[in-house]
């Protein structure tokens, strides 16, 4: 099965690598040893300059493959190549080079989305280079200076921060809902921070609970607390889920 999906890949790779446009593509994370694992598809970044072909130029390039969907950006087209999943995702090189430069301005950009655009880079499986254009930038990713990492926590630290007074609201008002989606966001900046203080980008959703588990810099409580925000059902009301929070959020601004 692991074949098959080594197989869909590189048929995409050769399917891209022939538009002009196209100068990298890439396996954006490894190929998983469990293919059943519902979180499993094929996530495959194409690094062009210039446009890419309209989407029925696409859909022909991709004859080998059915149900092909494209996202109205323009920027994003999935498909099944037998039974295995295929998300493509298409980047512009100039714009990653504006965002590791800081041209777009970093916190701006990287605000909502965090670092997993970077962590992509730098762990992908390259499946085609017309340049050493993809070489490049992950060199310089790797030699970020502790300026840059400094500057992402200090970003990070004021959204968990902010993320928290809005669960102290929250538990206030007894509103069930905003608490919710304050904790989510609190939990997510509380990962990125960690994730800057150890100068790693972070990995997708479907990774980071795991990830950030095994970084080597974290509060000595951080598992507990972590495990306790995490916990659903009745067990722990808000106030003492908010509680929770401000413990581990003091622990995560003295490390």
């Amino acid at each position: 099965m692991k074949r098959k999906a080594e197989s869909a890949a590189e048929s995409v790779a050769n399917a891209v690598k022939a538009w002009p446009c196209v100068d990298s593509v890439v396996l954006g994370e490894p190929i998983s040893e469990d293919l059943f694992d519902p979180y499993f598809f094929l996530s495959i970044d194409v690094y062009h300059t210039g446009s890419v072909p309209p989407v029925e130029a696409r859909m022909e390039s991709f004859s080998f493959g059915v149900a092909f969907e494209s996202a109205q950006s323009n920027r994003k087209d999935r498909f099944l190549a037998g039974d295995i999943p295929i998300r493509i995702e298409y980047k512009d090189t100039q714009r990653i080079d504006n965002l590791v430069d800081g041209r777009e301005g970093l916190l701006a950009s990287l605000r909502d989305s965090g670092t997993y655009v970077f962590y992509r880079i730098l762990n992908s499986d390259i499946l085609h280079n017309r340049s050493d254009w993809f070489l490049r930038i992950r060199r310089r990713l790797e030699e970020m200076p502790r300026s840059f990492w400094s500057l992402l926590r200090y970003s990070f630290q004021a959204r968990m921060e902010h993320y928290l007074s809005d669960m102290g609201a929250a538990v206030m008002r007894a509103d069930e809902l905003f608490f919710l989606i304050s904790l989510a966001g609190f939990v997510r900046s509380a990962c990125s921070v960690l994730f800057a203080v150890n100068q790693r980008f972070e990995p997708s959703f479907r990774l980071l609970s795991e990830q950030v588990r095994k970084l080597p810099v974290l509060p000595e409580s951080f598992p507990g607390r972590f495990e306790s925000l995490m916990r659903t059902g009745s067990e722990l009301s808000p106030p003492q889920k908010r509680e929770i929070a401000e413990l581990l959020a003091k622990s995560i601004l003295i490390l």
